[in-house]
């Protein structure tokens, strides 16, 4: 899991950059041709040239400029960049119409702060909320209204390599966690070595998180990860008992306290690994031998669990926000965030973009891609229950990095023990 810090009242250095953002951008504009060529669209983008989703997007501005005789002018930066540029240029009213970006604590505010426009109506009026997936739509959705256009976004699931699984006599992905901790152990009885994780960084974190939701319904998980509470709640710990037997009954690599996240990947990826939990951040990296016999699904239910199909996690954080500059230019603005919605386009996003979208299976369609793992990330939904993504609710400040040797490095710990580390980190 990423997790984001939050950025509070950078007005100062803000102003200390708007007048020469100003001047610049007027530069760039001609006068106050922006505010009135409803021809021209201008979109700053952390869809970046050289990488897939900023060549396919350049090409699909060609594309709606050929259809629309509307030119699309795109300012690219870094995503780290983009909160500072935009708002130094909307404190000088030069704001760019569009932007592409996550929304992070670093762009939540700027909805209430009045920078960006509520887009609800317009998605209503233009017949795209029912295209959206809900949950797009409620994370978008702030007291304020919506924050922006929900487009892309990302999965996490557990990968299988079928091909190590039949090797070892395990002829179908694990469907319960009884039938993990069997497969774990014809695997070492194989000499194959079962689920690698990243069990000195952020992916053993995240496991964490997917353990204690096990036996905690997303209500509860809710209050857990926003104030902690773990030993209190007694579906955490029984999750993290989980999580203890699983170390214990061998389900993870040896030494697996120890693996990076490159670690992880690297070994899943060349063949040294069963099994690992990754994101769609990876299906493009695969080999192609390695995404040829790969299998997308969750975890393995949990007998009495808070779950009735396999979990992953989900998240639908880029998307298109709406300037007030931009709201003058609504009726171009509507061309083109319904050609970016039309199954064409979004099919193109998984076929050439290898991105994982924020609509429905239906609206989405049929796709066909060189890379297998992509499409099989977008035909995931069905197969699975998705958890709740704790990065929005950990509060800010917390640093919410318990170290995997804590969890993973020593038999006989259970969740009595684990809750009490987690506590910790939200104490003052």
């Amino acid at each position: 899991m990423t997790r984001f810090s939050h950025r509070r009242l950078r007005l100062a250095a803000l102003l200390a950059t708007a007048s020469l953002a100003a001047g610049a951008l007027t530069a760039c504009s001609g006068d106050d041709a922006a505010d009135t060529d409803t021809q021209t669209l201008t979109i700053l983008s952390s869809f970046t040239t050289g990488n897939a989703t900023g060549d396919h997007f350049n090409k699909l501005a060609k594309d709606f400029t050929a259809q629309t005789g509307i030119a699309i002018d795109v300012e690219e930066a870094n995503t780290t960049d983009i909160a500072n540029n935009y708002e130094a240029s909307k404190l000088a009213d030069e704001e760019r119409d569009l932007v592409i970006l996550n929304l992070t604590p670093d762009t939540s505010d700027w909805l209430p702060q009045g920078q960006v426009v509520d887009v609800k109506k317009y998605l209503d009026e233009w017949g795209l909320t029912d295209k959206i997936v809900p949950e797009a739509m409620t994370f978008w959705t702030q007291p304020d209204g919506v924050a922006g256009f929900p487009y892309t976004g990302f999965n996490w699931p557990v990968w299988y390599n079928t091909d190590l699984l039949k090797q070892a006599g395990v002829t179908e992905v694990p469907a319960t966690v009884d039938d993990l901790i069997a497969a774990s152990a014809k695997l070492r009885a194989a000499k194959i070595p079962p689920m690698v994780l990243g069990g000195a960084e952020w992916p053993v974190q995240n496991f964490i998180t997917w353990m204690v939701q096990q036996f905690v319904q997303p209500d509860e998980a809710k209050q857990i990860f926003s104030k902690g509470g773990y030993c209190a709640s007694p579906g955490a710990v029984k999750g993290l008992d989980l999580l203890g037997k699983l170390r214990d009954d061998g389900v993870f690599v040896d030494n697996v306290q120890g693996y990076t996240a490159d670690q992880m990947t690297s070994a899943y990826f060349a063949g040294k690994a069963a099994m690992m939990p990754s994101g769609s951040w990876s299906y493009t990296e695969a080999p192609p031998a390695i995404a040829s016999a790969t299998e997308l699904a969750g975890f393995p239910v949990s007998a009495g669990g808070a779950y009735t199909k396999p979990t992953a996690f989900q998240g639908h954080s880029n998307g298109f926000f709406l300037s007030p500059n931009g709201e003058k230019k609504i009726a171009s603005v509507e061309k083109f965030i319904k050609f970016m919605y039309e199954q064409t386009t979004l099919q193109g996003w998984v076929s050439e973009g290898s991105q994982i979208m924020s609509v429905k299976n239906d609206i989405l369609g049929s796709v066909t891609s060189t890379q297998p793992l992509v499409v099989k990330g977008n035909e995931l939904a069905p197969k699975v229950d998705y958890l709740l993504l704790p990065d929005s609710y950990i509060p800010a400040g917390t640093d919410y990095a318990p170290a995997g040797s804590e969890f993973l490095g020593k038999k006989g710990q259970t969740g009595a023990e684990f809750c009490k580390t987690l506590d910790k980190l939200y104490q003052k």
